[in-house]
């Protein structure tokens, strides 16, 4: 079996993602986040634009793998070169078609670094549609639904014999359900999102996933840079706001298959407790997130998750 360090590309609504840390597989979230605002608005007004851009740091324990039940390690086989750390940086875009609908676009570019060297390339461009059904007193829910195009890489890395594969090369269809619900400071939101993964690169299977995210943002000063679409009477806005928030993000990978065989190294469920904070100025946001794994269940032998740092920026027009 080809040995290759996988990168999953996936469109999420979190403020964080997570990803597996093993020498066989990688995989990584990133995404065009409705949690960065923390206003619980999953749609923005009719004929509104968003610009947007994240960097996202994700540090990996190197020497510190979940060891599960798993078959023998063939000893005799060529080392892969462990991971130490992976930047991804993305840009994106989102469109107010109506004040119920809303779609993106996002991509996505990764870095890997490790002790023998490092490795770069563009991830799937992510499509997506989010599609407010229900806005009653402050409260909001959403339907989501997308497609991740396959305009990643696939090449040998930098550092190894490995290949580096930065997608999933294949056309995957993604479905999912976001709620939030605003009081006078507080606002909780949440969203459950899946992409079903389809044959990729050299018909490899290269694992769907499933992910769960829960926040509660707290306003500390100003109003939201964004209206709310059942919100008649719109206060006044200052120029600058200032939000912190915390709550939960979890998750699951499959196992990947390649050449009808599945690898026991590969697939997951990361749960992370996520702390940040949102500070905007006029039509800027800035929102900064800090997240710290509590559950890790690996398959076979990976290494565990640590910290990871996002920082975005966000342009409203």
């Amino acid at each position: 079996m080809t040995k290759i360090i996988l990168l999953f590309v996936v469109a999420l609504f979190a403020t964080t993602q997570a990803y597996s840390q093993c020498a066989c597989c990688a995989g990584s979230g990133t995404g065009s986040s409705n949690g960065d605002y923390n206003n619980g608005i999953l749609t923005l007004q009719k004929k509104q634009w968003v610009a947007e851009t994240y960097g996202d740091y994700r540090t990996i324990k190197e020497g510190a793998g979940h060891h599960g039940h798993h078959e023998p390690v063939d000893t005799s086989a060529e080392e892969e070169t462990p991971l130490k750390s992976m930047f991804i940086s993305s840009l994106g875009l989102r469109y107010g078609i109506t004040d119920k609908i809303t779609v993106s676009a996002l991509l996505p570019y990764v870095f890997l670094q490790t002790d023998n060297g490092n490795d770069n390339g563009i991830g799937d461009l992510i499509l997506l549609g989010t599609f407010n059904i229900f806005s009653k007193n402050n409260f909001n829910l959403a339907l989501q639904a997308g497609v991740e195009l396959r305009t990643g890489i696939q090449k040998g890395s930098n550092f190894d014999n490995t290949t580096v594969v930065v997608g999933s090369g294949s056309f995957d269809p993604m479905a999912g359900l976001a709620f939030s619900k605003r009081w006078d400071k507080l606002t909780l939101q949440g969203n459950g999102l899946f992409k079903y993964t389809t044959t990729g690169f050299e018909e490899n299977y290269y694992g769907s996933i499933s992910v769960q995210n829960l926040s509660l943002s707290y306003r500390i000063k100003g109003d939201n840079n964004f209206c709310s679409p059942d919100t008649s009477k719109q206060t006044s806005k200052t120029n600058f706001g200032w939000n912190v928030f915390g709550g939960y993000y979890g998750e699951w990978l499959d196992k990947i298959t390649e050449e009808d065989v599945v690898d026991e190294n590969s697939g997951y469920y990361l749960g992370f407790a996520t702390l940040g904070t949102n500070l905007s100025y006029k039509k800027w946001s800035f929102p900064l997130t800090v997240s710290l794994p509590v559950i890790q269940h690996m398959n076979g032998e990976q290494n565990d998750a640590g910290f990871r740092l996002r920082l975005g920026i966000i342009k409203s027009f």
